[in-house]
């Protein structure tokens, strides 16, 4: 009989398996390793760009300054904590994706392949060097696509999974 608690991410396809008792659960969070993503020049270039679009109707017809400055530092707050929150993880047998605040985890054992791509696709990538891992099943991203990501580190990210499951092709 599975177990669904606290951490299983609200899963029951057969495909997550973080169903774990207490002690699994913190001997795997101390096991996680934690990669940054590669940022891009023009990320940093989006920041500016927002805070004059926010501050163009002002400028523009000549009214209050501080309604485009009220608009733009929130905006901006956003997308840099947006940027700064974008992590990816392995853990045990799955991967996982951070996005702003949640987390969706993949199985390591149901990748196919990883290949090297550039891309400016919209993904969880903050740049355009990235790595797209394809899966066997397409249950698991409910797409034929594969899943992009551009870790910093991307050797020590694609050894790591192959040091979990070789049969990857690279």
């Amino acid at each position: 009989m599975q177990r669904y608690g606290k951490y299983n991410n609200g899963y029951n396809d057969g495909y997550h398996s973080n169903n774990y008792d207490a002690g699994e659960f913190f001997q795997i969070i101390m096991e996680t390793k934690i990669y940054k993503s590669r940022v891009d020049w023009w990320v940093y270039a989006l920041i500016p760009f927002i805070f004059l679009c926010c501050m163009l109707g002002p400028i523009l017809t000549d009214s209050d300054y501080w309604l485009g400055i009220a608009l733009a530092v929130p905006f901006c707050l956003f997308v840099c904590y947006a940027f700064m929150s974008t992590k990816y993880a392995i853990r045990g047998k799955e991967f996982g994706v951070k996005i702003l605040i949640g987390w969706q985890w993949f199985p390591i054992d149901k990748i196919e392949s990883i290949t090297y791509v550039d891309s400016i696709l919209a993904s969880a990538a903050l740049s355009t060097h990235r790595i797209a891992i394809k899966f066997s099943d397409r249950k698991i991203l409910k797409s034929s696509s594969p899943l992009e990501i551009s870790p910093k580190d991307d050797k020590a990210f694609i050894d790591e999974l192959l040091s979990i499951n070789p049969d990857i092709r690279v």
